[in-house]
């Protein structure tokens, strides 16, 4: 008898070598024409030799998200002095006693109260990131790693309706706040009323019908598989999904990270039943029912970095080669669809 907990084995011709990834005519001519652009650009800027902090261009864009549903309730508004008014960081949506997520591996710089307010932050990648108010039973100087759970939301909330304020600056050099939703592995996730959907996008290739992939396996409750069940996601530490479809979304993100010059924004993917719980209780009717999930069968991804936008090179990129890793975008979710949501893919073997 098959062991449940094993995923059978794939085809590696199937997932590792693909067909010939598609590039939509309409990318490719976009593409041409940003190469050009660049071109020029470097040009200039080799000849007028500006100022630019070229630290910048090295920021990291793929932190984990705080929390899963990431969505910014205010965003970042830098003023022009540091005496005037402004927000020097980001508000997500979180309630109190949710669970704060490391963005990357790192250190604790700092966990205490600040002025009554209970304050966590943590050294990652040469910047500080702080979070509050969250509480934490981790010490200055303890080794973080990406995605650990490293404190809960505490109470006063930060705001009315449940959130955490997010700060980053620099470690080495004079506080100067940044924004912090450009660090994370998303845009602020934002559901696209179906009033509001565009038009559907060109076809995808053949033998996509946008049927779900997501569904009971191994004989195991959604939200309640077992770790030794699922792999972790090479491509994005923290996140883990069903072994074959962790394997084929590696591959994809190979593919992905040849294209665009880096990898894929993964921003969710398994979540276990607690966290469908917490998510349920914070966003109502906009999450799924505890039990009842697509990302409860780890087998689905929430993606950002461009392909949660309808109508973007990236998101059209996914359309054309996704389901030759396996990974498609099922037919409710599309522009079209019942519950439009150009950043949630799922994987379907066979």
């Amino acid at each position: 008898m098959a062991d449940p907990l094993v995923s059978p084995p794939l085809d590696p011709a199937r997932i590792l070598r693909p067909a010939g990834i598609v590039r939509p005519a309409r990318m490719l001519h976009r593409n041409r024409a940003l190469r050009s652009l660049g071109a020029a650009l470097v040009a200039l800027l080799l000849v007028t030799a500006l100022p630019l902090d070229a630290r910048a261009a090295d920021r990291p864009a793929d932190w984990f998200t705080p929390v899963p549903g990431f969505t910014v309730t205010r965003p970042f508004d830098k003023p022009a002095q540091n005496w005037e008014s402004g927000h020097r960081g980001i508000d997500v949506g979180a309630l109190p006693g949710e669970t704060i997520r490391a963005p990357a591996a790192g250190t604790v710089r700092f966990a205490g109260t600040v002025a009554g307010r209970q304050v966590l932050s943590l050294e990652v990648a040469g910047y500080v990131v702080s979070f509050e108010p969250v509480g934490s039973e981790l010490s200055a100087g303890d080794e973080v790693f990406a995605g650990q759970p490293v404190g809960t939301v505490a109470e006063p909330a930060h705001c009315e309706t449940g959130c955490v304020h997010v700060g980053v600056w620099r470690a080495d050099a004079e506080k100067d706040y940044l924004n912090p939703a450009s660090f994370f592995a998303a845009d602020s996730t934002v559901l696209l009323p179906e009033a509001e959907a565009p038009s559907e996008l060109p076809a995808v290739p053949a033998g996509d019908d946008g049927a779900s992939g997501a569904g009971q396996w191994g004989g195991h409750e959604n939200g309640r598989i077992p770790a030794v069940a699922m792999c972790p996601l090479a491509s994005a530490p923290g996140h883990r999904l069903r072994c074959d479809a962790a394997k084929a979304f590696d591959a994809l993100d190979a593919a992905y990270r040849e294209e665009f010059g880096r990898g894929i924004s993964v921003t969710d993917s398994y979540r276990d039943y607690e966290t469908q719980v917490v998510l349920k209780h914070r966003k109502g009717r906009m999450a799924a029912t505890p039990g009842r999930s697509n990302h409860g069968w780890g087998l689905a991804v929430d993606l950002g970095g461009g392909i949660n936008s309808f109508g973007t090179v990236q998101h059209e990129w996914m359309r054309s080669n996704g389901p030759r890793f396996g990974w498609i975008h099922p037919a409710w979710a599309r522009s079209g669809g019942s519950l439009p949501e150009a950043w949630h893919w799922e994987f379907r073997a066979g």
